[in-house]
């Protein structure tokens, strides 16, 4: 009779058997190279798709280190979604509402984070002090709203929170920012183009 012979010694599923059983090893390794292969393309589509342009994003920003220069990972600038928002756009994310002994309190609207809130309270300060805003280039806001970030912290907000940014601490960013040498500048134009009202 002819056919399968499952149960005898010699049959096919007896020799897959025994093949199978003298490569495990190879079979294992086998899977898990195609398993690391299959989800190294998957991490790396993800990734390519989190980092297109539209996507808000917020980087971790890093202490300077001891030489002063400022590295692109320091600098926590969110991505716009649309990038030629007006100035007012931006600027809705964040009220100045009071100043009072040299303090400036900023509550946040709706999208807004730390960052939106230290540019309000900046932009204020140097409103209120022409002669030092005629030597801040959009690249050393960058940096001052950074600053005035770092030294506040760094955690989600509610609608209608309210920040306090005293004016020392401005002053003090502003007196840093203008310590940057033209590489360093240089290094944060990329990230004046993310927030077009910083140019006014």
């Amino acid at each position: 009779m002819s056919g399968p012979k499952f149960g005898e010694k010699g049959g096919w599923w007896s020799r897959f058997s025994k093949w199978t059983g003298n490569n495990r090893s190879n079979l294992i390794l086998s899977v898990i190279g195609i398993l690391i292969i299959a989800g190294g393309i998957y991490l790396y589509s993800t990734y390519q798709k989190s980092n297109q342009p539209g996507n808000l994003e917020e980087q971790n920003t890093q202490q300077q280190n001891n030489q002063g220069v400022v590295k692109p990972e320091q600098v926590n600038i969110e991505s716009q979604s649309n990038q030629q928002s007006s100035a007012q756009t931006s600027m809705d994310k964040a009220d100045v509402i009071n100043y009072e002994n040299a303090k400036f309190t900023v509550k946040a609207n709706k999208g807004a984070g730390v960052t939106h809130l230290a540019r309000a309270a900046a932009k204020e300060y140097l409103e209120a002090h022409p002669e030092l805003k005629q030597n801040i280039t959009p690249e050393h806001k960058i940096y001052i709203e950074d600053y005035l970030k770092r030294k506040t912290g760094s955690f989600p907000l509610k609608i209608g929170q309210e920040l306090i940014f005293d004016d020392n601490l401005i002053k003090e960013a502003i007196d840093h920012s203008q310590k940057l040498n033209q590489n360093q500048l240089k290094n944060l134009h990329k990230y004046v183009l993310l927030v077009p009202s910083l140019s006014e």
